[in-house]
């Protein structure tokens, strides 16, 4: 009788998340963001927060027209192995997209992020790439991505390196990239790979580079500066070709006059030679000999 008590007294008692400090008892805020320590509250910010803009700013349009969305820096709400719930805010998390994403990601009632994606930090490095992986496999998050950029002097590294694992048949793989040193995510649909400090992001399909906001303006304006110097080279061949048959109708009109002035002098020397020619049948006529 009092085994069955305590087990509904239990299945009635509040479900305590593990992020609640052991000083609270009772009446602890529910909100999933309470409570957060002083690692949990630092924002993304430098390097490592520019990395993060860059990434969400050029894949957002692209996730979007495929239903998908990223989520930064929220907190993914989960169970431990004695089944208390805990929180973890990775960098990015991939999920369907929705008009009002949540505010956590609870996994009590949500599937597994697609993808979730760690961007380095001084502090983070050897968590990010050793720890995190059998810990988000074990989430049965289907993708884990790093990107190793920043160094532990703060600086962005000479070359991002990236590095990816995947669950396959039950184990943990770590895909390597392909000729062109790209990784291929599939839950996006892109392919990812670092030249020096730059990160590319293409799409799978057509191997087309996803811009972002700033990156599209400058690609555009580019456009146009090619189109507009391939225009201006244009009307110069057009420019060229009219000089020259400009060129060209001057020296006919040149060969014309100097024919033509040929044509006045021939004429001339034939009507001299009449004209001689008259003068002599004249003075013949009146008994003049030349």
């Amino acid at each position: 009788m009092n085994i069955a008590y305590k087990i509904q007294e239990s299945a009635m008692a509040p479900d305590r998340p593990g992020w609640i400090p052991p000083d609270i008892i009772a009446d602890w805020d529910t909100d999933p963001y309470a409570y957060q320590t002083e690692e949990e509250l630092m924002p993304a910010g430098g390097l490592h927060g520019k990395i993060l803009t860059y990434t969400t700013e050029i894949l957002r349009d692209f996730l979007e027209k495929q239903g998908l969305m990223l989520l930064v820096d929220t907190f993914i709400l989960y169970r431990d192995r004695q089944g208390n719930k805990q929180r973890t805010a990775p960098d990015l998390l991939l999920m369907p997209f929705r008009t009002h994403p949540p505010n956590s990601y609870d996994l009590d009632v949500e599937p597994p992020p697609l993808c979730v994606v760690e961007i380095t930090s001084p502090k983070s490095h050897l968590k990010d790439l050793k720890s995190n992986i059998l810990f988000y496999m074990g989430l049965k998050i289907p993708t884990y991505l790093v990107m190793d950029a920043v160094t532990p002097q703060k600086q962005i590294r000479d070359q991002i390196e990236l590095h990816m694992w995947r669950k396959s048949s039950g184990q943990v793989v770590q895909p390597r990239p392909d000729a062109r040193g790209c990784l291929l995510i599939p839950e996006m649909n892109v392919r990812i790979k670092t030249e020096g400090q730059r990160i590319v992001f293409e799409d799978a399909d057509d191997g087309k580079l996803l811009h972002d906001a700033g990156q599209f303006r400058i690609e555009v304006l580019n456009q146009k500066q090619r189109a507009d110097t391939a225009e201006k080279k244009k009307e110069e061949e057009r420019q060229r070709a009219d000089t020259a048959e400009k060129e060209k109708e001057e020296e006919r009109q040149r060969t014309d006059t100097a024919e033509k002035e040929k044509e006045e002098e021939r004429q001339r020397a034939v009507n001299a030679e009449q004209r001689a020619e008259r003068l002599a049948e004249k003075l013949r006529s009146l008994g003049i000999e030349l």
